[in-house]
């Protein structure tokens, strides 16, 4: 049965989003005012009634076919940043060609991807609470269908912000306006012109010509408190790094021939003029301290928490200054994830890409994890552990870093059914920010 009512959301909703793109507040107003006053008319028929029908009837007819008789014809060539932020607003440019008439009162709207779910999906999926609801809502489950709709809407917003009158042939630029609702890679391939009749009452939706574009919207972040790293300087949200310079640091020990291998920066030219041959001075060795940054991925049934430790983990990466540590971001995906940046390597920007695109695992495996850990244990100076919810595996897995001599911190975003130990900071799933703000590193 559930899958009648599937087909019949799944109608509705395209129906409702043609129609609510098409006429616009003005025009429904209009139109609810006509059929009251043709209603009225049908008791009492006055000559206000029947002028103020014909006026409301003229407009709507006037307003209709000028929306019909409207075209473009346009191209556009989005220019996107590299990256957008969760929960952010992004705006940016298109630039649009005419190759039509003049256009004026227009505008751009980018169509975000459908978010009807499939058939399996609507039937397997469970909105959190749906077995607290009666038994109406259970049956008809179209609150499930709107939550689902909700998870899998991409961006709110989309329309230009103002656009300027267009002649033929001619090339404009226009600004776009959206806010990114989850992290991840959006697909966008359906550009309209927006073409409203005079009154805005009505518009026509027209596609334009431009060639698909993916946007990656990296995870929602949050400020972090002042915090301490073991083997590390500390670290305060908010610091200003950029002006630090990269390259080796080491101090200078003594000169000595050149070996095959040594970088042309390291050689002294003038012990070179000197004796005539390649001398290189000798530097000592810096270590940098290296952390891992574990994300727990397990956590299948619990994707609103999930979601929440990905920003905890995507806070740390933004925070922790790769100029002065190695910082290696691991995870059990389809396989093992170890990604590392720190100087001379990747910057934090790689990390937070891999984390705008990881998802749950479909079954817990903390041995891996722990396995994982072990073949770098020996590099590393301690361990950030960002766990969604608690359980026995979860305190085990602690204590194998223990075991390996490992320093670890970490937080864990509270589930329905976890019990959180001291040694661990709780955060709950929405007071994150605030809970943060009371941890002490």
């Amino acid at each position: 049965m559930q899958s009648t009512f599937y087909h019949f959301y799944r109608w509705t909703t395209a129906a409702k989003f043609w129609v609510f793109r098409r006429i616009l507040p003005a025009g429904w107003g209009i139109m609810i005012a006509a059929v009251i006053s043709a209603t009225m008319l049908m008791g009492s028929p006055l000559m206000p009634l029947y002028q103020m029908f014909a006026l409301l009837f003229g407009l709507c007819s006037v307003a209709l076919i000028w929306t019909w008789a409207r075209r473009a014809r346009l191209s556009a060539r989005r220019e996107l940043p590299p990256h957008a932020a969760a929960g952010q607003e992004l705006r940016y440019v298109v630039q649009v060609q005419n190759h039509g008439g003049t256009l004026r009162h227009w505008g751009l709207l980018e169509t975000a991807p459908d978010p009807r779910p499939s058939l399996p999906t609507f039937l397997t999926s469970r909105e959190p609470g749906e077995n607290l609801r009666n038994g109406f809502d259970r049956f008809f489950a179209f609150n499930r269908w709107q939550w689902l709709m909700e998870k899998a809407t991409l961006f709110r917003g989309g329309r230009s912000t103002t656009t300027p009158a267009c002649e033929t042939n001619q090339h404009c630029w226009v600004t776009i306006a959206l806010t990114p609702q989850k992290r991840g890679c959006i697909l966008m391939d359906d550009m309209r012109v927006l073409l409203p009749d005079p009154f805005s009452f009505f518009q026509r939706a027209r596609s334009v010509n431009s060639s698909p574009d993916h946007l990656i919207v990296l995870p929602r972040r949050y400020r972090l408190p002042p915090f301490h790293l073991p083997g590390s300087a500390h670290y305060h949200a908010g610091d200003d790094v950029a002006s630090r310079q990269k390259g080796n640091s080491g101090e200078f020990t003594a000169l000595r021939e050149y070996r095959t291998g040594d970088p042309p920066r390291m050689i002294h030219w003038k012990s070179w003029a000197k004796q005539g041959r390649p001398i290189v001075k000798e530097v000592e060795d810096v270590v940098f301290p290296r952390y891992a940054l574990v994300l727990d991925t397990f956590a299948l049934g619990h994707e609103t928490e999930f979601e929440e430790a990905v920003s905890v983990a995507a806070s740390f990466v933004a925070e922790i200054d790769t100029e002065e540590v190695m910082l290696d971001l691991m995870f059990l995906g389809d396989n093992e994830q170890v990604i590392t940046a720190g100087r001379g390597l990747a910057d934090s920007m790689k990390l937070l890409e891999a984390l705008s695109s990881v998802g749950v695992s479909p079954a817990e495996n903390f041995e891996g994890l722990s396995r994982l850990i072990a073949r770098h244990s020996g590099d590393l100076s301690a361990c950030i552990c960002v766990f969604t919810g608690w359980s026995e595996t979860r305190a085990e897995f602690l204590r194998t870093l223990d075991a390996l001599g490992l320093t670890s911190i970490s937080l864990a975003i509270e589930t329905p059914a976890s019990t959180i130990p001291g040694r661990v900071h709780a955060l709950r799933a929405n007071c994150v920010q605030e809970d943060l703000m009371k941890w002490r590193g």
